[in-house]
C-alpha cells in the first residue's frame, strides 16, 4: 500500500537513534508509517484488501481510479513501529492520508 520513507523521516528516525544511543545501546527498528489497520485487519487484508483500506481511507477509490491505479488485491504485512515510537520517541510524519491529500490537491488544481 504505501512503503515509501522520506528522505526527512529517515534523517529524523537518524538523529533520534544517534541522541538514544547512549541510553539504550544496539537495537533494532522498524520505520514506517503508523499503520492504521488492527490486529482483527490481517485475515481481511491478505483475502481482500482494497475493501479494508477503503474503510479506513474512503476517498481512496475514487483518487486510485482518477489516476488509474489499482490497490494491491492483498497486503500480506503490516509493519509496526511502535518500537520506534516507544523507545526513540520517533513517529513518521509522512502518512498514507498525506500522500492521498496530495493527490486530492493535484486534482483540484487540475
Amino acid at each position: 500500500m504505501f512503503r515509501r520513507l522520506t528522505v526527512e523521516d529517515a534523517a529524523e528516525a537518524h538523529v533520534a537513534a544517534l541522541e538514544k544511543a547512549p541510553q539504550l545501546g544496539f537495537d533494532v527498528f522498524i520505520i514506517s508509517a503508523p499503520t492504521p489497520f488492527r490486529p482483527d485487519d490481517c485475515e481481511a487484508l491478505i483475502a481482500d484488501a482494497p475493501p479494508v483500506v477503503a474503510r479506513y481511507f474512503p476517498e481512496f477509490p475514487a483518487l486510485y481510479a482518477r489516476k488509474g491505479w489499482t490497490m494491491f488485491s492483498s497486503i500480506d504485512r503490516v509493519y509496526d513501529a511502535s518500537r520506534a515510537r516507544d523507545r526513540l520517541g520517533f513517529v513518521c510524519k509522512t502518512r498514507f492520508a498525506a500522500v492521498l491529500a496530495g493527490l486530492a490537491v493535484e486534482e483540484d488544481r487540475a
